[in-house]
């Protein structure tokens, strides 16, 4: 266990406000309120506003309006300045590693990827895996990801390849704005692999090769079903947390079709939400690790054909 920053507990409690479905009325508020009094604005001034002030304003509305939502009034207060500290978490079928646990294994795994609706994809690794506390019920516990983040700036950053839509990134440049936090559950994994040239232009890049999920099965169609299990992040010790509205929960048979066996029947709900009921936690981790299944060696041979070609 270890306190956050001051720095670090504004940053987490603004990217926590900012991304539940629970709180956008509130944003849309601010946002309405700001352009009403500030016309001009742009949208990157709306979106600094909004990483600047919108925590102290959410705080300051709910109590003065004396808001009876416990959900709300529970965010609006903000979580613990304790965390706990993780080295490894299990999530949407990924097993994430913090760099410093993945520095001395044969596979790397705190590569992260996520994306953006409005700018893109972010590609960064894993600093840090930490478990935010609330001390009002009924929110308890949400995991983050600590990251550090490549430039996601086009051709300076990050360059995608025209046709095959292949990415590198410049692993010597660094996003400049503090945005270090994101929620667990919104991670996909990739990892980055150097290239085995003596050009010196390589020098500079890594190539990201996207991750797939262990609970994933693609079809021969190209339709892709993942198995109904619990979309959760867990570590050691089962503790109990209460669900926020945002939870969705679809009740339905699914049947997988496997092209090389028959059909399977999977009669188990579906959930989602930003606070599961619980977090399994683990404190001895499993030292075996696993390995993208979706490399073959033709997929190798014809893309480093292509890197050198393009």
């Amino acid at each position: 266990m270890r306190d956050l920053s001051l720095e670090e507990i504004k940053a987490a409690q603004t990217y926590i406000l900012l991304n539940c479905q629970e709180v956008e009325p509130f944003v849309s508020m601010y946002v309405q309120c700001l352009q009403e009094e500030f016309p001009n604005l742009s949208q990157d001034q709306i979106d600094e506003s909004l990483k600047t002030y919108f925590s102290v304003w959410f705080k300051e509305y709910v109590q003065s309006n004396h808001i009876e939502n416990e959900y709300l009034r529970s965010l609006a207060h903000g979580p613990l300045i304790s965390v706990y500290s993780y080295p490894v978490c299990f999530v949407n079928g990924y097993k994430f590693h913090t760099i410093h646990r993945g520095s001395a294994r044969s596979t790397m795994n705190s590569g992260v990827c996520i994306s953006d609706p409005n700018t893109g994809d972010y590609y960064g690794r894993i600093q840090e895996i930490i478990q935010v506390e609330y001390c009002r019920a009924p929110l308890k516990q949400v995991m983050l990801f600590k990251c550090e983040w490549f430039d996601p700036t086009l051709n300076i950053g990050v360059k995608v390849h025209n046709q095959y839509k292949l990415v590198d990134v410049n692993h010597h440049r660094r996003f400049k704005k503090y945005e270090p936090f994101i929620l667990a559950m919104q991670a996909t994994q990739v990892c980055y692999m150097s290239y085995p040239s003596t050009k010196k232009e390589k020098d500079d890049w890594l190539a990201v090769l996207k991750v797939n999920p262990r609970d994933v099965i693609e079809l021969p169609d190209e339709r892709v079903i993942t198995i109904p299990e619990p979309n959760l992040p867990f570590q050691v010790e089962e503790v109990e947390v209460h669900e926020i509205d945002m939870n969705i929960i679809v009740d339905e048979t699914i049947l997988l079709h496997d092209p090389n066996g028959e059909a399977i029947e999977m009669d188990e709900p579906i959930e989602y939400g930003l606070f599961p009921e619980h977090h399994e936690l683990d404190e001895e981790f499993t030292e075996e690790e696993y390995e993208t299944e979706n490399e073959s060696e033709e997929d190798d041979e014809e893309f480093e054909e292509e890197i050198d070609t393009g």
